[in-house]
């Protein structure tokens, strides 16, 4: 039976460390002292915002230094911002899409694709990275283009829609307890990835 594979990019194909970015964000000049939460299950909502492109990239700077009291120009703060992208991808990267293409994804018909929650600092900074991996699916969904993040309903929902899938034929491979929660509840089967 055809299938819809749905692969979250950091934390399953790429080695995200938000510690990374929360650490070089307090490193800034101005810094102020409040604090930064920035995880894989809960971040401020600034944050969350330029995932969705609720706000631009100017418009999130300006938010980061009135928030945060940065001094710093623009380049100190996307440094800073991307640092959860130092590490690139996993050395298996391109070997676990064909595994989860070939366990999940193998049925004629079947489409695999990405989906994820990322700003356009973070995309612009780990596109060319990310290639061999993109090269490997059918399609890729970034929050920021679509205004849709990961858990909220309508960003599974929308990927299910367009690629012309039901929830019951689709499959969900994420890091993110809540990611998985909210796509169970649409009907998705979800495989929680761990990784040390």
């Amino acid at each position: 039976m055809p299938t819809l594979l749905i692969i979250d990019l950091g934390g399953v194909l790429f080695d995200i460390d938000f510690e990374r970015t929360r650490r070089s964000m307090m490193a800034l000049s101005g810094y102020n002292g409040r604090p930064i939460t920035f995880g894989v299950e809960q971040q401020d909502g600034i944050f969350v915002a330029y995932d969705r492109g609720e706000v631009s990239t100017d418009e999130f700077r300006k938010e980061l230094r009135s928030m945060f009291g940065f001094t710093c120009d623009d380049a100190a703060i996307d440094r800073a911002w991307c640092a959860i992208l130092d590490r690139g991808l996993f050395t298996n990267a391109v070997e676990e899409v064909k595994r989860l293409r070939q366990t999940y994804a193998a049925d004629e018909g079947s489409t695999a694709v990405i989906l994820s929650n990322i700003s356009e600092l973070h995309y612009l900074d780990c596109r060319e990275r990310c290639q061999p991996v993109f090269d490997l699916v059918d399609n890729v969904y970034l929050s920021y283009v679509i205004r849709k993040r990961k858990p909220d309903a309508e960003a599974f929902l929308h990927v299910i829609d367009t690629e012309g899938y039901m929830p019951s034929s689709t499959v969900l491979i994420d890091d993110s307890r809540a990611n998985c929660a909210a796509a169970s509840k649409l009907g998705v089967q979800a495989v929680h990835v761990l990784r040390d």
